[in-house]
C-alpha cells in the first residue's frame, strides 16, 4: 500500500489548492518540503516548469526532482534562511512540512516565506492539527489497517501546532490569513456540524489554508 505522500493528488484537493491563489505560465512558485515532487507536477499543469522551485532535504527525492527537471536545493539546517531574494514568488506551497521544523526555526522560516513573497503573494500550507490529529489517527489505523503507521505518532513531528497556534503566529506576520479545517468528526452525517465547520475547526483532522502579503 502507498504512504500517503506517494498517492496521487485527489481531484478536489487540485482544486482546493489552486483556488487559493491565481496563477499564471510565468507565476514563480517555491514548493517548501517537495517529497517526492507529486504537488509539483500537479503545479507544472498551470506554470511553467522552468518557474518551479523546490526546497527538499531528502536525498532520493532530491534526486527524482532534479531529474524530473525542476529546479530544487536543499535547505540548510542550521541556517533556516531562504537564498532567494526580496519579492521573489508569487506563491509558496509547503504541506505537511512545518510540523517537522523545531519552533524556533519555524518561526524564522515564516518571515522568510513572507520575504520572498511579492506583494498580493499567497502562502498555501498544510499541516497536521495537534492534538485532535491523534483521535483521527486511531480511527484510519482500524480503516486502513496501516497500524504502525497510525498508532505511532510520527517522531519527526516535533512542532506540533494546533490551528489557534499556528493562526495566532501567521497572523504576527502575514495581513490575510484563512484557515480551514479538514473531515471534522460526523460531518457527513450531522447537518449542524457541517453548518458550523468553521466554529468546530479546532476539532479537525487536519488544517489547510492560505497566507496572503499585502503590504
Amino acid at each position: 500500500m502507498d504512504m500517503p505522500w506517494e498517492q496521487p493528488i485527489a481531484k478536489n484537493t487540485e482544486k482546493t489548492i489552486m483556488g487559493f491563489f491565481s496563477c499564471g505560465k510565468n507565476s514563480k512558485l517555491l514548493d517548501f518540503g517537495a517529497g517526492n515532487g507529486r504537488y509539483l507536477e500537479m503545479f507544472s499543469k498551470y506554470i511553467d516548469k522552468d518557474n518551479l522551485y523546490a526546497a527538499e532535504l531528502n536525498d532520493t527525492y532530491y534526486s527524482r526532482i532534479t531529474s524530473l527537471g525542476y529546479n530544487c536545493f536543499k535547505p540548510d539546517t542550521a541556517n533556516p534562511h531562504l537564498p532567494f531574494e526580496s519579492d521573489y514568488f508569487d506563491c509558496i506551497f509547503s504541506s505537511n512540512v512545518i510540523e517537522h521544523i523545531p519552533n524556533h526555526q519555524y518561526k524564522v522560516y515564516l518571515k522568510e516565506f513572507y520575504r520572498v513573497l511579492r506583494k498580493n503573494g499567497t502562502f498555501i500550507v498544510g499541516t497536521p492539527n495537534y492534538p485532535f490529529k491523534r483521535i483521527y489517527d486511531f480511527k484510519k489505523a482500524f480503516k486502513t489497517k496501516m497500524y504502525k503507521y497510525y498508532f505511532f505518532d510520527d517522531p519527526t513531528h516535533i512542532n506540533k501546532l494546533s490551528i489557534m497556534q499556528l493562526e495566532r503566529d501567521l497572523k504576527a506576520i502575514f495581513q490575510e490569513v484563512c484557515l480551514l479545517p479538514s473531515y471534522i468528526f460526523f460531518e457527513e452525517k450531522f447537518r449542524i456540524v457541517k453548518a458550523n465547520r468553521m466554529c468546530l475547526r479546532r476539532f479537525a483532522d487536519k488544517i489547510t489554508g492560505y497566507c496572503r502579503k499585502l503590504a
